[in-house]
């Protein structure tokens, strides 16, 4: 699965060199209860096969607590379906997720320390499923590999932003890795644009924009295309690095509207698509695509 873009801890603090004109906070009240509504969308496309077209829907519900000097946050699934080529799957991972309780333990500055509740996971679904297919699924519902991968989400929607003083028009670029199942790593380079304020229901937040791709000439051409709508733009850090792999792709955008006086988040969109080569056997290297199209969105009470 794949996961949102995850940055280098507070690159974002130490890469924003622009006048300031608001900080990033991360300060939700104390109480406040969300509800996260959540949409996948996964097309995959291997050459010679039929496409898989995936289609998930997931609401949670959480309540931000302070404890101390940092706070805790505890959601769980109120409902979770999952459908392939339009027949429901029996997932086995969703249905365990919706019976265990999970935390997270969080600093003052949003980074998730660490999670609570995993270890439940793993152990009830050995008490639930046969060996066989609990050895299969080890690899992914297991402890450690769960809180890694909800920690980096987390922190790239959080931890990587807070304190950090930003600009409207403000570009900023990051490069960052991205593991490929046929064992590849591709870097890739983040642009990032604090795109201008907009109406939202904390009074003004602020929307962020970015757009990620391997192919250099690309991401200008698509940057191009942001900037067009972006006033007071300042001129992109550094220019771009073509990657050294071969045969493999990835690109994509997110948007984000965020409140930055809390840190608090109302609607987000992920797209990405990978393109590479994999093994197929009695094939040799085959062609295949993977699309997604992550969509949240978020109420507080």
């Amino acid at each position: 699965m794949l996961s949102l873009v995850a940055l280098p801890s507070a690159a974002f603090a130490q890469l924003a060199v622009a006048p300031a004109e608001f900080v990033m906070r991360f300060q939700p009240p104390d109480g406040v209860k969300v509800k996260m509504s959540y949409r996948l969308e996964r097309t995959r496309l291997v050459e010679g096969q039929p496409q898989v077209k995936d289609v998930g829907e997931t609401r949670t519900e959480g309540v931000f607590k302070r404890v101390g000097a940092g706070f805790e946050y505890a959601p769980r699934t109120v409902s979770s379906t999952m459908n392939r080529n339009g027949n429901l799957l029996n997932d086995p991972i969703v249905a365990l997720m919706s019976k265990v309780p999970v935390t997270f333990v969080i600093s003052a500055g949003g980074e998730a320390t660490s999670i609570k509740g995993y270890g439940e996971v793993e152990a009830l679904l050995k008490s639930t499923v046969s060996p066989q297919v609990a050895a299969a699924l080890a690899p992914i519902v297991n402890e450690a590999a769960m809180a890694g991968r909800e920690t980096a989400e987390w922190n790239a929607r959080y931890a990587d932003w807070a304190d950090g003083e930003f600009a409207i028009g403000q570009v900023i670029d990051v490069k960052a890795p991205q593991p490929l199942p046929n064992g590849e790593t591709l870097t890739y380079t983040i642009r990032t644009t604090i795109a201008g304020w907009e109406p939202c229901p904390a009074g003004q937040c602020v929307r962020l924009e970015q757009i990620y791709e391997s192919d250099a000439a690309a991401l200008a051409n698509i940057a191009n295309g942001v900037m067009q709508r972006v006033t007071a733009a300042t001129p992109a850090a550094a220019g771009l690095v073509v990657p050294s792999n071969k045969g493999a792709r990835v690109s994509g955008s997110l948007t984000r509207l965020i409140d930055p006086k809390t840190m608090l988040i109302y609607s987000e969109q992920v797209r990405r698509i990978i393109s590479m080569n994999l093994q197929v056997a009695g094939k040799g290297l085959v062609p295949t695509t993977q699309e997604e199209v992550r969509t949240y969105a978020y109420v507080y009470e």
